[in-house]
């Protein structure tokens, strides 16, 4: 969920410009998801095609009972805090890629660029992208990015203005994609936190072979 975190990316890991010959700036988007690879755009060079890239070793969450219960223990508090909050989608879809899209620092860079943004914003009108969220009470608390393809969740990035959300929100997205069939939740490149609240890392190999799986 955020790209700013290190990881090995791979060293062929720089999706091709083009797969085949597709129609439309989604279905080329659709294809290298699907192949595998995550957008991960620099203003410096926000020149050329939109780079997409693979890692060799790539953070997900499982999603079966006793890695959502893991997770629980690591946030009883906030969830103790947010337990009125509600989980909503796609209410405030241009509020969060605006706030994920913004540097969290003075020293961290851009990567949801102006042009990526568009393309999440046509993933979205195409049914793809969506935004989940955590309302307390009249207040939008926190937002997440994703990308849903088959039954393989890719959550992009996250945003939070109020205390405890973005805890309450990643756990109640983790059960909303759990009873829904989804097979694991892709976060891409390991963090401090996310692997602290139960992400594991898996091989580019292993990675692929499940997201087949996923999307069969």
């Amino acid at each position: 969920m955020d790209r700013g975190a290190a990881g090995r990316l791979s060293s062929d890991g720089r999706a091709p410009s083009s797969i085949g010959r597709l129609s439309s700036d989604v279905d080329q988007a659709l294809a290298l998801y699907s192949a595998g690879f995550f957008p991960m755009d620099d203003l410096d060079e926000a020149f050329g095609p939109l780079p997409f890239f693979a890692a060799e070793d790539r953070a997900l969450f499982e999603l079966d009972e006793r890695t959502r219960a893991h997770l629980r223990r690591r946030v009883r508090r906030s969830l103790r805090a947010g337990e009125s909050w509600t989980l909503r989608m796609d209410t405030a879809f241009d509020t969060v890629i605006e706030a994920c899209a913004r540097p969290r620092g003075e020293d961290d860079g851009m990567w949801i660029t102006p042009r990526l943004a568009a393309l999440y914003r046509e993933l979205h009108d195409a049914g793809y992208a969506h935004s989940f969220e955590i309302h307390a009470g009249d207040r939008l608390g926190a937002g997440m990015l994703a990308v849903l393809i088959g039954r393989a969740a890719m959550l992009e990035s996250m945003a939070h203005w109020v205390s405890h959300a973005g805890n309450v929100l990643v756990a109640r997205t983790l059960d909303h994609l759990a009873a829904h069939g989804y097979h694991f939740a892709d976060v891409q490149l390991p963090t401090q936190h996310t692997m602290r609240l139960g992400a594991r890392l898996v091989s580019r190999a292993q990675y692929e072979r499940r997201l087949r799986a996923a999307l069969s």
